[in-house]
């Protein structure tokens, strides 16, 4: 696979991948979540 014979070599990669996902996710859903809050006007 990709030329890594050693399946723990890709398993920094894969959830480096699931993380950026997580955050991406997390960041979406929570972009504006205080904004109803905010008494900055």
């Amino acid at each position: 696979m990709f030329g890594i014979a050693d399946p723990l070599i890709v398993l920094p990669y894969v959830l480096s991948f699931i993380c950026v996902i997580f955050a991406a996710w997390f960041g979406i859903r929570y972009w504006n979540k205080d904004d109803k809050n905010d008494n900055l006007k």
